[in-house]
């Protein structure tokens, strides 16, 4: 069975790169018909099309009062995508520049908010009454991003004459839902997939929501921030990677805390992959704050802190 499940997540990755090289064309025409930069539009849209298998996961967790894979996942994800993803990106693309002046300052906004989980889990649980906390802080950053680019004031003009001229806007508005739900599908499978093979090779149930469950659920954001970073659009990857860590700390969590509050019993595993998440992040934000640039080089330190993560978690579980 375990060459069934092989072939499944294969299959499963190529459906996935595929349809992350439509999304990529998509969004880039989609930002110039709202007039909105790729940092805010990919932050508001595309992270909450590529964290929708972390917010099924959540869910079904939550149903099944095990939300503490939840919590594993959500951790393991942002660590990873803003640690191994984005400095895998950084080597691709030989460098992010980031030019956006919004993007520079929320991405300390979203390093606040993705620790805000961490807060909460001081005595080990996140009651429903801090999941609907953490709804109300996602809520407040949907607002401010909004709120400062003045989104909808000037561009519903613009929008429009684009509608009027060209019947190109509803293309690119199809071709969005039907890559995203491919995307998403493609992203279920690849997640079922590695959690039978973690079954079949008997690596342990602690562990598999905070790196297998993780890594697949974090696919869509690899794929996507390679094809818009390679294609000189730093702001949509940058974008996704940090909306994406915001969405799982606040909606993700907030949702599942709301329908199992969340009880974590091997507060260990959990510990080391929160510190080497604050970590990462920390990093990332130096790194892009300093000179406006991820640099290849301190992408290389980004994936090699992921990797020892790994040896950690394998060290001392």
């Amino acid at each position: 069975m375990i060459f069934v499940y092989l072939f499944i997540f294969v299959v499963a990755c190529y459906v996935l790169v595929r349809s992350g090289t439509i999304l990529v064309g998509v969004m880039t025409s989609l930002c110039r018909y709202f007039r909105i930069t790729e940092y805010v539009f990919s932050f508001l849209l595309m992270a909450f099309a590529t964290t929708l298998p972390e917010l099924f996961v959540g869910i079904t967790a939550g149903f099944r009062n095990l939300s503490i894979i939840s919590l594993g996942n959500v951790i393991g994800s942002n660590l990873i995508n803003l640690s191994f993803i984005l400095g895998i990106i950084a080597v691709a693309a030989k460098g992010l520049r980031i030019e956006s002046r919004i993007a520079k300052k929320d991405i300390w906004i979203s390093f606040f908010i993705i620790l805000l989980p961490l807060f909460l889990l001081f005595d080990k649980k996140i009651s429903r009454g801090e999941g609907f906390l953490l709804l109300l802080v996602f809520g407040w950053h949907v607002y401010y991003l909004l709120k400062s680019k003045d989104v909808f004031k000037h561009r519903i003009h613009h929008i429009k004459n684009e509608i009027t001229h060209s019947g190109k806007f509803f293309l690119n508005i199809l071709y969005f839902v039907f890559a995203t739900m491919f995307l998403i599908l493609s992203a279920l499978a690849v997640v079922e997939s590695a959690k039978m093979i973690a079954v079949e090779l008997y690596v342990p149930l602690s562990l598999i929501s905070l790196i297998l469950i993780a890594f697949g659920t974090s696919l869509p954001e690899l794929v996507f921030g390679m094809r818009a970073a390679i294609a000189k659009h730093e702001g949509l990857s940058l974008g996704n990677l940090f909306g994406a860590a915001v969405v799982n700390s606040t909606f993700i969590l907030g949702i599942t805390a709301i329908i199992s509050p969340i009880q974590v019993q091997d507060f260990k595993i959990i510990l080391i992959g929160g510190i080497f998440m604050v970590v990462a992040v920390l990093f990332a934000n130096i790194f892009i704050g300093s000179r406006n640039k991820l640099s290849w080089k301190e992408g290389l330190i980004l994936i090699g802190f992921y990797l020892a993560f790994l040896v950690a978690e394998f060290l001392l579980k």
